[in-house]
């Protein structure tokens, strides 16, 4: 198979298929039945990279989530995340995260979190959110993130990135 190129994310839309095989039974799953769903009802926008092919399919080489989110302050036991902020702390979070099987060691995993903290960090300065947060699957996804510099919320599974530099 030669070298294939990918599409820049952009968002799922009506009429839009999102068919993946990304070896977690999770995460295709929640493509296939939920991603439009999530879509509809506001709750996640799906970003959607694409093979760039001759004949393109219906088939995504991968995709992500972002939603609006928030922590409860008084569920943190300190730190900069917890420093300076309202009850509720303003985050996105990054809900699936998923690379088709065909497409997997090729580095698209890697350019799709690259894209999703670019998109945050945008939303961050436009309406104000202090962290990307990311509840990984298994070990394997979240050595994944802390590659990527994300940081665990103590006490949780969670992990974070901060979406300005802590002062």
């Amino acid at each position: 198979m030669g070298e294939v190129g990918f599409s820049r994310p952009t968002p799922l839309v009506d009429g839009q298929k999102l068919i993946i095989n990304t070896s977690s039974e999770i995460v295709d799953l929640w493509a296939k039945h939920y991603a439009h769903k999530a879509r509809a009802q506001g709750s996640a926008i799906v970003y959607v990279s694409r093979p760039m092919a001759e004949n393109p399919s219906d088939m995504a080489a991968g995709f992500y989530t972002l939603s609006a989110h928030s922590i409860v302050r008084d569920t943190l036991p300190g730190g900069w995340l917890k420093r300076n902020v309202p009850p509720s702390i303003p985050a996105l979070l990054l809900g699936m995260l998923g690379v088709d099987e065909l497409y997997q060691g090729r580095g698209l995993g890697s350019s799709l979190l690259k894209d999703a903290i670019q998109r945050s960090l945008g939303v961050a300065e436009t309406v104000g959110a202090k962290a990307l947060l990311v509840d990984p699957l298994d070990q394997q996804a979240r050595a994944f993130y802390v590659h990527f510099g994300f940081s665990p919320i103590p006490n949780t599974a969670r992990l974070y990135i901060p979406l300005r530099l802590p002062q």
